[in-house]
């Protein structure tokens, strides 16, 4: 009896730890649909999917540009199929239209401002992916103009270039049989091996490298690996339960008539987008895992909290500063307060906004005192922060202004005066190097 007593006891402390590991991906799972419906992803997905048909033929026809002159156009055809396989029997149409359309397109009968929409659609495609990605990484800091535009040229056209001829290489050892096995024995499976992975470590290493440098965020390698090796996971079972669906039915066909090929590229356009956002929403939580436990996609601080962090920021960022240690970015901040980013990031705008901080470094907006710590009192800075985005809308003060309760926000108002005037950020900073 006491032996068996042993055993279920050593099973239930040896399953507790896999129990909470299947909690955690259950709630893992939970917030990323949250973030589906209240973060608004599907809906970020369907623009991405109206920007999509703008501009991927002028994309392709500058990506086809660039290939024809480096003699590698012939790579383009077999990726779009690559691309579109979900589509079963249909892929093979849609690739032939886009690339008709690509070479139908003869940029120099366009004229000025023809070049001029074409350039525009593209650069406005890629601009909705940074501004998507950094909706997803709770950032709201924007690159420069300059720094953009690089970026983006350096996106269309040498991107491609390294795209086509990995995708080559990739082609020339995918072709053949096992009889061109140029290994035999132990070396041959192995070879055989990397064959078939090949494909699946490609598509791991362009989601990577792009949840890795896209978003205006710093992305640690492993958070953009895991989110590639989801979003590959999730695209290739899409597209085989997509193209399943289209060899299984034919109702489409009856209801859409002639427009159902458009409607099913559309619909794994939406899917293919839908999964990239996910991804880097798997790479978003897999670096901040604390926004997993969060009731609400974008939380919101109480007027409470407001105010309290508020005084926490200044005295942290003043300790600091007084101290003579390295500045504190938003994002230490928000660790350090075991708060979400984006609340600790609307909290600090408001205070740099009103002269009491500033950014010393614009990238990573790591902050310092703007003014003598002697010289801000905490009576300030709570008037500040209690008037928070007043300025967002002229209030009426006619109809605000009501005796009873005018009385008795003048009476708030003169008891904090009264109680914290005196005290400065200084004092505070000192009160908390003696304690």
């Amino acid at each position: 009896m006491n032996k068996l007593n042993r055993l279920l006891t050593n099973f239930r402390h040896g399953t507790a730890p896999l129990r909470l590991r299947f909690a955690r991906i259950l709630q893992a799972v939970y917030a990323l649909m949250r973030e589906v419906r209240e973060g608004g992803l599907e809906y970020r997905a369907m623009s991405l999917v109206y920007t999509s048909l703008l501009a991927l033929v002028p994309l392709l026809a500058v990506t086809f540009s660039m290939l024809k002159a480096f003699g590698a156009h012939t790579q383009l055809e077999p990726l779009l199929l690559e691309i579109f396989q979900p589509l079963g029997d249909k892929a093979p149409e849609v690739t032939a239209f886009i690339l008709d359309s690509v070479r139908r397109l003869k940029v120099g009968v366009l004229g000025f401002l023809g070049f001029l929409f074409l350039f525009y659609t593209t650069v406005s495609m890629l601009e909705k992916i940074e501004v998507s990605f950094n909706h997803i990484w709770r950032t709201r800091a924007t690159r420069g103009f300059l720094r953009r535009f690089a970026d983006y040229l350096s996106f269309t056209l040498v991107g491609p270039l390294l795209v086509f001829a990995v995708f080559g290489g990739m082609s020339g050892l995918l072709d053949g049989g096992p009889e061109h096995l140029p290994f035999k024995g132990a070396f041959g499976l192995l070879y055989q091996g990397v064959r078939i992975l090949l494909p699946y470590l490609f598509i791991i290493a362009a989601f990577t490298f792009v949840y890795r440098y896209i978003p205006n965020a710093r992305v640690k390698p492993g958070a953009a690996l895991f989110g590639g090796i989801v979003a590959d996971l999730l695209w290739k079972t899409a597209g085989w339960g997509f193209s399943e669906f289209i060899a299984n039915s034919a109702q489409y066909h009856a209801v859409y008539s002639s427009f159902a090929i458009l409607i099913l590229f559309m619909i794994w356009l939406y899917l293919s987008w839908l999964i990239l956002l996910l991804g880097v929403q798997v790479s978003f939580y897999y670096q901040h895992p604390r926004y997993i436990r969060f009731r609400h996609a974008h939380a919101r601080l109480s007027n409470r909290l407001f105010e309290q962090v508020g005084l926490i920021l200044m005295l942290l960022i003043g300790l600091h500063f007084y101290s003579g240690k390295p500045a504190w970015s938003t994002e230490t901040l928000a660790e350090r307060l075991d708060l979400p980013e984006d609340c600790v990031a609307e909290v600090l705008g408001v205070l740099q906004e009103r002269g009491l901080i500033m950014p010393l470094d614009q990238d990573r907006q790591v902050f310092v005192p703007a003014r003598e710590l002697s010289t801000i009192t905490v009576q300030e800075v709570l008037s500040i922060l209690r008037r928070a985005h007043e300025d967002d809308f002229p209030p009426n003060e006619n109809a605000l202004s009501i005796a009873p309760i005018d009385e008795l926000t003048d009476r708030v108002e003169e008891a904090i005066n009264a109680s914290l005037a005196q005290t400065t950020l200084r004092d505070l900073v000192a009160s908390r190097q003696n304690g």
